[in-house]
């Protein structure tokens, strides 16, 4: 009898045993499936972080692709009688550009082509090589010229959708439009680099448009051949001014950010002021002439004055005085202000009539 409980023991203990290594192999195993499923997660995180990766944003060339805000880069190259133009743009495919060689001071076109724009946004172009002399190279995207119709309805018929540091607006018949356009000046004595660049443009003044007319002349230079003049005004993009120093004159519209640049022949005077004119009245555009009135009623100020043949019409005048000291040290004129012409009106109404005595004078010889 004592043997049996020995026996029953025994297999009790066994069991015991038996049933302790079944729930250690069982927490085992649970501990081995928790490792597994820790590193099933942790392969998972890493495919979705791949996926991820696949479905990021893609690079800012191609999401801005389209944008309204036009951006160009690149540059030109020389080879032999060949310019060429690599350019980058975020203009979508099939935007149509010009490329042009200017000569003669942008007043003749030595070559031109047009390309479309790529799928990537960029473009080639080949333009005969001028070989001689200085030119200016440009790219322009207009809607003056033939554009796809997908390409219209994305910037507008008239490109008012177009926007950034490379848009100009220019006037087509009776209508604006807007261009996007790069320049590139090119100088055969000078060993820059010939690369596409947004303008360097001043803040637009806060008075931009104001019928309360100023001009500043920041900087004139001569070369003994030409005058060179830059200034800045808050006239409105577009508007037609006029300088004149006697019988040399020229002519410019103001740039996109009311700053404009003269060259006129140089010519050695005593006594003479440069002056710039702005008529409203005077083949300017539409919006132009609602801005400061049709005959100029709108203007205020002191630089505005009376045409003498026309009481109803009003005018801006700037005056410069030009020293020939300041000529012959290469000194450059400093900005002329407001206050500057305020200290000068007594001396004009005698200026403008010794300039009518000698004039007359003249055509009577």
């Amino acid at each position: 009898m004592l043997k049996s409980y020995k026996w029953l023991g025994s297999l009790l203990v066994a069991f015991l045993l038996v049933l302790v290594t079944a729930c250690g192999t069982d927490t085992s195993g649970t501990e081995g499936d928790a490792g597994k499923s820790e590193e099933d997660v942790a392969t998972n995180e890493e495919e979705d972080a791949v996926e991820n990766e696949d479905s990021e944003p893609e690079s800012p060339e191609q999401t801005t692709l389209g944008d309204y805000v036009i951006d160009f880069s690149g540059r030109v190259i020389e080879e032999g009688q060949t310019f060429i133009i690599e350019g980058q743009s975020n203009l979508i495919a099939g935007s149509r550009l010009i490329g042009e060689v200017l000569v003669d001071e942008g007043e003749t076109i030595y070559s031109d082509s047009t390309e479309l724009v790529r799928e990537d946004g960029s473009f080639y172009i080949e333009l005969d090589h001028h070989q001689y002399g200085e030119a200016e190279i440009i790219v322009r995207m207009d809607f003056d010229s033939v554009q796809e119709d997908h390409v219209i309805r994305h910037y507008g018929d008239r490109g008012q959708n177009l926007d950034g540091p490379f848009i100009y607006r220019h006037k087509v018949f009776n209508n604006i439009y807007k261009k996007a356009e790069a320049k590139v000046f090119y100088d055969p004595s000078d060993n820059n680099e010939l690369v596409i660049q947004a303008p360097d443009w001043y803040e637009l003044p806060e008075d931009y448009g104001d019928p309360r007319v100023w001009i500043e002349v920041d900087d004139i230079q001569e070369d003994g051949e030409y005058f060179y003049i830059h200034g800045r005004s808050n006239l409105l993009e577009g508007s037609e001014i006029k300088a004149e120093y006697r019988y040399n004159r020229d002519t410019t519209q103001v740039l996109p950010d009311g700053s404009f640049n003269f060259k006129f022949d140089y010519e050695y005077l005593e006594d003479r002021d440069i002056v710039i004119t702005f008529e409203p009245y005077n083949f300017q555009w539409n919006e132009i002439e609602e801005a400061y009135g049709a005959n100029g009623q709108r203007l205020v100020g002191n630089l505005v004055q009376t045409n003498q043949y026309n009481t109803d019409r009003q005018y801006v005048e700037k005056r410069i005085p030009w020293d020939e000291k300041r000529s012959e040290s290469g000194s450059s004129n400093e900005p002329n202000t407001m206050e500057d012409s305020d200290e000068d009106l007594d001396d004009i109404e005698d200026l403008d009539s010794d300039e009518e005595d000698v004039d007359s004078e003249e055509d009577e010889e």
